[in-house]
């Protein structure tokens, strides 16, 4: 069985690992960005779609920006198209798919182990 993983999940990989290098709180950066902490949750998870607005604020929050947030990704979205056990796809793809969909931690477990 295939896992998934969508362009969300992995941009919200990258903002919740970055808020954990900088010891940021959820909160913290929620607040400094001008987003709810729910918002700022369901963005990290995957299961929100980030806007270029958000993109933009969270990157200031945290110390970042846009395009490194980005590349990150698209280097992260390669690794992940290498493997056959992992489908990359968007978010509406996933919705109608039956296969486990990784996010957050999973993911960084699941990059860790292809990167070796």
């Amino acid at each position: 069985m295939t896992q998934i993983v969508t362009y969300n999940g992995i941009v919200g990989y990258i903002l919740e690992t970055r808020r954990n290098e900088l010891g940021f709180d959820q909160a913290t950066v929620a607040r400094a960005a001008g987003l709810s902490q729910p918002v700022l949750s369901r963005l990290e998870k995957g299961s929100a779609s980030i806007t270029m607005d958000q993109l933009f604020l969270l990157a200031d929050a945290l110390k970042t920006t846009p395009s490194e947030i980005i590349k990150v990704a698209e280097t992260n979205a390669q690794v992940f198209n290498k493997d056959n056990s992992i489908d990359l796809m968007t978010t509406k793809q996933s919705n109608s798919n039956t296969n486990a969909l990784l996010t957050g931690a999973a993911i960084g477990a699941v990059l860790a182990l292809l990167l070796k």
